[in-house]
Order: structure tokens, then C-alpha cells, then sequence
């Protein structure tokens, strides 16, 4: 498989989204945690809170894939998947691992972006990426 240009902005961008999509997830995280809240629950409150800026940021900004309401049904299937690999990862990196929350929140981040970029990529906007 040949790196293009292409290839090349889609991950630049696709990073450029997840940060600001992480900072809004951790961000929240460790307010809700700092406030008290079950790191389990803020972890799920907090992946939730990043789902618009994620899903329009990737569709309009990384994929340039057109409004599609197949698209969103599958995104939402990743979401679903992917809110349960974030409450599994918390509650893994806490409770078997002892790492502190926003570690084990982190940890699973990372992760969980590796896994979405490639799902994005081939599955979620494979049928309506535009053009570039």
C-alpha cells in the first residue's frame, strides 16, 4: 500500500479532531472524577460529551465524506462499541491494574483511537467519502 498525500492529511487531521475531542472526553473525565463522580460513570458521561465534535470533524473534516445516513448508523455502532472498550478499559486500568483513573482514561484513549481510525477509514465513510 502506497503513502499519499492524501493518506498523509487524512492522519494529520484525524489527530487534529481527536485532540480536541480527547481534551473535551478527558477534560470532563477528571472534573467528574475530581468532583467525586465513579471514574467508571464519568468516563462513560465524558465519551458521550465528545460524540458531535468527533462524528463531524471526522465525516466533514478527515474522510471529506458527504451527509450519509449510513454513515451515521455506523458511527453510532462504533460509538456503542467503543463506549463499552472505554468504561472496560477504565474499569480494567483501575480496578486490576490500580493505575490512577485519568491514567487508565488515557491509556484506553489511545487505544480506542488507533482502533477508530482504521474503522472510520474502511467501514464507517468507506461508501461515502467524497472526492478529494
Amino acid at each position: 500500500m502506497t503513502i499519499n498525500r492524501e493518506h498523509v492529511r487524512q492522519g494529520l487531521v484525524f489527530l487534529a479532531v481527536g485532540g480536541a475531542s480527547a481534551l473535551i472526553d478527558a477534560g470532563l473525565f477528571w472534573l467528574l472524577v475530581t468532583l467525586g463522580m465513579w471514574p467508571v460513570l464519568a468516563s462513560v458521561i465524558s465519551f458521550l460529551s465528545a460524540f458531535v465534535v468527533n462524528y463531524r470533524g471526522n465525516r466533514d473534516l478527515v474522510f471529506r465524506a458527504r451527509a450519509s445516513k449510513g454513515a451515521l448508523i455506523r458511527y453510532s455502532i462504533l460509538v456503542a462499541v467503543n463506549l463499552g472498550m472505554s468504561a472496560g478499559g477504565v474499569a480494567i486500568g483501575t480496578g486490576l491494574l490500580g493505575l490512577a483513573p485519568i491514567v487508565a482514561k488515557l491509556a484506553t484513549m489511545v487505544v480506542v483511537a488507533l482502533i477508530n481510525f482504521f474503522v472510520m477509514r474502511y467501514w464507517v465513510f468507506r461508501h461515502v467519502t467524497a472526492a478529494a
